[in-house]
């Protein structure tokens, strides 16, 4: 319980942690595997509903049987590239942290200025805020 992830006994709740953010996403894997069940049950009810033959619905459910793998990972190297980019980074840190907290003011270098001005109003650069270090001399 020190490190607060777990209960009085030790046991680790983060799983069901639903106020987490993210917490309702699922993974590739989880994914993945919903679709290898999802799959040959609608092969089965388009074949019982006589939408398609039972000699061609094998091959179809077993060719996308196939595509999941390659497809998720593609899927999830492009969706990498899209949350972890620096604009969504600063977007994500933008944010205050708990409700009733105001969110943190985050300075950037006058080169990403065009990345400031998409973000939050908290978001700015040392062109709009100056920017003292601890011994009070500008950087």
């Amino acid at each position: 319980m020190a490190n607060g992830n777990g209960d009085k006994n030790g046991n680790n709740r983060a799983a069901w942690d639903f106020s987490a953010p993210n917490s309702l996403t699922p993974s590739i894997d989880q994914v993945s595997g919903q679709l290898r069940v999802l799959i040959p049950a609608l092969g089965t009810i388009a074949t019982t509903a006589g939408l398609i033959s039972a000699d061609k619905v094998g091959p179809i459910v077993s060719n996308s049987l196939i595509a999941i793998g390659p497809i998720m990972y593609l899927a999830a190297a492009i969706w990498s590239l899209i949350a972890n980019s620096r604009r969504s980074i600063l977007a994500s840190a933008a944010k205050p942290v708990a409700p009733n907290v105001p969110p943190p003011e985050i300075v950037l270098s006058v080169q990403e200025a065009p990345l400031a001005a998409v973000l939050p109003d908290n978001v700015s650069t040392t062109e709009t805020k100056k920017v003292v270090s601890c011994s009070g001399k500008s950087p």
